[in-house]
C-alpha cells in the first residue's frame, strides 16, 4: 500500500466492507488491518448458532460484494482449530470469516495437519 492508487483502492474496499456491516444484520464488526478484514464467530458457543452465523455472513458477503470464498484450515494462538473462510477484495484486502472447526463442516480439501493462524 506504498502507492496512492493501491492505498485508494484499499479504502474503497474497507468503505465497502463496513458500508454492508452497517447495514446488514448478522454481520458483526469486523477486525480491520492492513492485510485483512476479520469477522469472528469463535466466541459463539452453540454449535448450530455459529454454523448458522457463519453461512448468513457468507451468503450477505458474497452477494452484496460479488466474493466467492475458499475454506481453509488453521490452528489459533490457543492450539484451537478454527474453519476459516476467505475471499480477497479487488485491492487485493482478504475478507476472512473465522469459526470453531467444531461448528462449521469440515472443508473436503484440508489436509490431515492443520496450519498455524500467524
Amino acid at each position: 500500500m506504498s502507492d496512492l492508487a493501491g492505498h485508494a483502492g484499499w479504502f474503497n474496499d474497507v468503505h465497502a466492507v463496513l458500508r454492508v456491516t452497517e447495514c446488514r444484520a448478522g454481520l458483526p464488526l469486523p477486525h480491520i488491518c492492513a492485510e485483512r478484514v476479520t469477522f469472528h464467530f469463535n466466541g459463539i458457543t452453540h454449535a448450530a448458532d455459529a454454523a448458522e452465523s457463519v453461512a448468513r455472513a457468507e451468503a450477505i458477503l458474497t452477494t452484496t460484494l460479488g466474493l466467492t470464498f475458499t475454506l481453509r484450515a488453521a490452528l489459533a494462538g490457543d492450539d484451537t482449530p478454527r474453519f476459516i473462510r476467505e475471499a480477497f477484495m479487488p485491492s487485493g484486502l482478504a475478507i476472512d470469516i473465522v469459526a470453531r472447526a467444531e461448528h462449521t463442516p469440515a472443508p473436503r480439501e484440508v489436509a490431515p495437519g492443520l496450519a498455524a493462524v500467524a
